[in-house]
């Protein structure tokens, strides 16, 4: 029998109110955990990255909340956004990738910070956008993170062994976290499931109605493909065009290890579904064995020291 993990990706439209958006992740939490019905409900759900601000740089600062050690009861603050998911993963005895939001350090610095919240309500991950968003492209995006966020340099796979994440009879995968602009590099998602064992890749992400057509589908699916793993990329929705907000790009999806498309979003908010076939992974990569195949003696992918 398939060892089937049922997920969920909430794509909902961000406002600039913080207070607006804690309510619509309530809102939509609640959709997908409803919509599932009780034979599927979701394991595991996901939100999208920087859901609790307006996605501009400079406005960062002005958004972020500090966000604890692993561990900790978020329930007891000091994030307002993550208490919130926090209540509600405990109140449904769920596990959530609690998308992405600025984080402000003790030594006040800003990151934008992905966190993976338990049924406890405790943080079980975090992890630092490695690479930040700076680009101009001319006639359709001009954007700069470095001018707000400092870079993370940790990678981020949460061991499914023995871990909250477990429901059911499913072992839970090995999930590493990814956000957005981090995505666009393989390196890091091949070190990932060579020397972190990855299973999942989770990726909170806001492309944008101009990178969003030339590269989600391709960049999501590649990923699935050089690891052999699940791609879970949760975007927030679109807003309406003449609002002068961040045009995000939408189409949410979940891609399996063979580089299939197995649930997407349109551009609106809703909520993606899918059952994750973990027996695919190992599958995929029995049939085709690249992890093996890799030429050790004439290139070598490592972490830096």
């Amino acid at each position: 029998m398939s060892q089937l993990w049922p997920v969920a990706l909430v794509q909902f439209q961000v406002s600039p109110e913080p207070q607006v958006n804690r309510q619509q992740v309530c809102h939509w939490l609640e959709q997908a955990m409803t919509q599932a019905g009780t034979s599927s409900s979701p394991k595991l759900l996901m939100l999208p990255e920087v859901w609790n601000s307006p996605y501009q740089a400079e406005r960062f600062a002005e958004f972020a909340e500090p966000i604890p050690e692993l561990g900790a009861d978020l329930r007891d603050g000091p994030s307002d956004s993550l208490k919130v998911v926090a209540d509600f993963a405990v109140s449904h005895r769920v596990s959530v990738i609690a998308g992405s939001i600025p984080e402000c350090s003790s030594d006040g610095r800003i990151f934008n910070t992905a966190t993976v919240i338990s049924p406890a309500g405790c943080l079980l991950a975090k992890h630092r956008k490695m690479h930040l968003f700076d680009v101009d492209i001319p006639g359709g995006i001009h954007f700069h993170e470095s001018d707000s966020l400092t870079a993370g340099d940790q990678i981020t796979v949460l061991s499914g062994v023995g871990d909250p994440l477990a429901s059911g009879a499913a072992t839970p995968p090995n999930l590493g976290l990814q956000i957005c602009y981090d995505i666009r590099f393989p390196e890091l998602a091949l070190l990932m499931q060579q020397q972190l064992s990855c299973d999942v890749i989770a990726c909170p992400a806001g492309f944008s109605t101009t990178t969003g057509p030339l590269h989600w589908h391709l960049v999501m699916r590649a990923r699935a493909v050089d690891t052999q793993s699940f791609v879970l990329a949760c975007c927030s929705a679109r807003p309406p065009q003449d609002s002068g907000d961040y045009p995000s790009y939408g189409h949410s999806l979940v891609v399996d290890p063979w580089g299939h498309i197995v649930a997407e979003a349109g551009i609106g908010e809703e909520v993606v579904h899918a059952e994750l076939d973990l027996d695919q992974i190992a599958a995929a990569r029995a049939a085709i064995p690249t992890s093996r195949q890799r030429r050790g003696d004439v290139y070598r992918l490592e972490p830096s020291a």
